[in-house]
């Protein structure tokens, strides 16, 4: 019997929680306190063109005197020298201004050809916190003030990495061996019994625009679909093809592909591991943002992979998360073209940290990273520490250490913990961590020649109370795939997904000859989604809160700085009846909704697209 030890008074600060989520990095940052209005005084880095202050409280933001003053048409400030931002957070006011005078936003990727971020116009009269979107190249901002009135008050500068982009896209995943719904709460995980292929073909089949591929290893053979037919299908339609592998593996089936299909190889060099990647970009640029697809996780492309080895599959219908995707390939690829450009691409250790990491699909938030750029390690070992109740893995090659020492000190406080090793990682010191503590708990598979080939954790599938989530994707716990292998990386919370990727590994743990008491979910000071909605979500930000089985004694929304923006008194609705609720002069964004209705707490997502 796993022992709940979740604090259910937590969902009082949830809120909090989640506002950590969607918090984001500061990589730059400004307040101007120290600026006096003189060249002498100028911000390190910042180039002004015009010198003046406000001193007062009532022209600066939060962080109180002084602020910068825009005082003179044309006045112009430039940011200093960044890299990798994806959003910009400032404070305006403006000062007897009319309806003509605007601020302009520009970024550039190379100081020379500036191009327009936004154009702030009428100016506010009252203190306003903006956040605009950053382009991952950009490396300077300027802001520029056209002036027909009044003088411009600019505060609480920010540039932030890591901001949550949301959209209304999908998830689906599937399973090449058997699982067990009888540990379902109520979405059942999919086996594809020997149509794994036929399912990637598919996709290819749908594509209109483009498909990128990055695959560690692909061969064909006459026992699975036709892969490279289906691709070749694709190119003769117009589909732009662009595809990269491992330079070491043998990739046979590129024989069968168009001759003028343009493909790219990884380096062979010392300093370089392999491109273990497996995705699929299709229709990144589709005039139809729903054509988007990514279609990733643990498996190569052949026989084995498909229909003998232990695997998951993941593809989403997102617009953001492909692009991330697009973005990663293009660093490898050298650019956009058609063609490779052998002189820009990077493999590995040589890329940058360039892509968005956070999203939300349908609602659900969505982690995204690529190695060695983006400490997949760190975001592994946040999420083996963010279990509250239960744990469980499932991992082909386990020899980073420090993973292990994570998973042993969650065992230690008391959380049940069970897992699966293929064979590979029998011989290395996690291994040697783990087994005395986990006992039967921990199934080393060892069907030669099938490989236990998944990359998994799934965190509090037992426990909907605890943000449960599945990390999955290519990224083995290894020193290579951490520092120099090409590797992606999704974290997904969601408790239907997880209980998925549970209902998976409870099947695979049973075939093995391992016992797991069923998971059974909490359910103390929840409230149902049956019994508290709001719809439309993602809305332009008019939307209703329905009550129908009793009433709310408290509803509050935040945004994603923490800023209550709208309360309702203890009141509220009575049994069938229902709320309407107006943000539509709040910005783009997640909100959070927190109620209370006898006794029970529900906190949930609101998206806001205008």
């Amino acid at each position: 019997m796993k022992i709940c030890r979740k604090i259910y008074f937590v969902i009082h600060f949830l809120f909090f929680f989640s506002l950590s989520e969607a918090q984001t990095t500061i990589i730059l940052q400004e307040n101007f306190t120290n600026y006096l209005g003189t060249s002498a005084t100028v911000p390190a880095g910042w180039n002004f063109s015009y010198n003046g202050n406000y001193t007062s409280s009532t022209f600066s933001g939060n962080s109180g005197p002084n602020s910068y003053k825009f005082g003179a048409t044309a006045a112009r400030i430039i940011t200093p020298k960044f890299s990798n931002a994806d959003s910009v957070l400032f404070w305006l006011k403006g000062s007897a201004t009319d309806t003509l005078s605007f601020l302009t936003v520009e970024e550039t990727s190379d100081s020379i050809s500036w191009s327009s971020i936004s154009k702030i116009i009428p100016i506010p009269t009252t203190g306003t916190t903006f956040r605009l979107p950053v382009k991952n190249s950009s490396i300077e901002l300027r802001f520029t003030y056209t002036k027909s009135a009044g003088n411009l008050a600019f505060d609480d500068f920010a540039l932030l990495r890591d901001s949550t982009l949301a959209s209304g896209g999908w998830i689906k995943v599937y399973f090449n061996h058997p699982v067990n719904t009888s540990v379902s709460t109520g979405a059942n995980a999919i086996y594809l019994n020997q149509t794994i292929d036929d399912t990637l073909v598919r996709y290819i089949d749908s594509a209109k625009y483009s498909i990128d591929v990055a695959v560690y290893n692909y061969s064909q053979s006459p026992s699975i679909a036709n892969i490279s037919g289906a691709i070749n299908n694709a190119y003769s339609r117009g589909v732009k093809i662009r595809w990269i592998y491992d330079g070491s593996s043998t990739n046979s089936g590129l024989a069968q592909l168009n001759a003028n299909i343009k493909t790219l190889a990884s380096p062979t060099s010392g300093n370089y591991g392999i491109m273990h990647d497996k995705f699929m970009v299709v229709d990144v640029n589709s005039p139809n943002q729903k054509d988007a697809i990514v279609w990733t996780a643990s498996s190569n492309w052949n026989y084995q992979q498909f229909y003998n080895d232990v695997n998951n599959y993941v593809i989403i219908q997102d617009k953001n998360i492909a692009n991330a995707y697009t973005t990663e390939f293009n660093e490898m690829w050298g650019g956009t073209a058609l063609a490779p450009d052998t002189i820009l691409s990077k493999f590995g250790p040589y890329k940058t940290n360039n892509t968005f990491h956070v999203f939300y699909v349908g609602g659900k938030k969505v982690e995204v990273y690529f190695r060695p750029t983006d400490s997949a390690a760190s975001h592994l070992l946040s999420s083996i520490k963010s279990a509250d109740n239960d744990l469980y893995f499932g991992i082909y090659a386990f020899n980073y250490n420090t993973t292990a020492d994570s998973i042993k000190s969650r065992i230690q406080k008391g959380i049940y913990t069970a897992g699966i090793m293929d064979a590979w990682s029998q011989t290395y010191s996690p291994y040697t961590t783990l087994q005395p503590m986990m006992g039967s708990n921990l199934k080393i598979f060892s069907n030669t020649p099938t490989l236990y080939h998944n990359k998994f954790l799934i965190a509090d599938p037992c426990n909907s109370l605890s943000d449960p989530l599945v990390v999955t994707g290519t990224y083995n716990w290894t020193n290579s795939a951490e520092t120099k292998n090409d590797e992606n990386m999704l974290i997904i919370h969601d408790d239907s997904i997880a209980n998925m990727f549970y209902q998976s590994f409870y099947q695979n743990f049973l075939d093995l000859g391992g016992t797991l008491s069923a998971c059974t979910p909490t359910g103390i000071n929840e409230i149902s989604e049956d019994e508290i909605k709001n719809f439309p979500n993602p809305s332009e930000g008019k939307f209703q809160v329905s009550i129908l089985k009793s009433q709310v004694s408290s509803l509050e929304i935040y945004n994603v700085m923490g800023e209550k923006i709208y309360s309702l008194s203890p009141s509220g609705g009575g049994a069938g009846g229902g709320l309407t609720i107006d943000l539509s002069s709040q910005p783009n964004g997640i909100y959070f909704l927190q109620t209370n209705s006898g006794g029970k707490h529900f906190t949930s997502k609101i998206i806001i697209q205008h």
